[in-house]
């Protein structure tokens, strides 16, 4: 597993690196509007590449939902 944090995320989606690992996983505070457009572009980048993507939300409750 992989994680990127604090607005990094991978330069190029097809590296052969990137599909080494189980799962990539990038957080971000979705209240930030810079950091939830740059994670939209990863989302895209990451589709783009061939990468099966979900998105996780966390709830009111505290608990992970998924949205896409």
């Amino acid at each position: 597993m992989l994680f990127f944090v604090d607005g990094a995320a991978p330069q190029d989606w097809t590296a052969d690196t990137l599909r080494s690992h189980a799962r990539i996983v990038l957080l971000f505070d979705g209240r930030d509007p810079h950091a939830l457009e740059n994670a939209r572009a990863a989302w895209k980048s990451a589709k783009a590449a061939g990468h099966d993507a979900t998105y996780w939300k966390e709830s009111p409750s505290g608990k992970w939902e998924k949205q896409a």
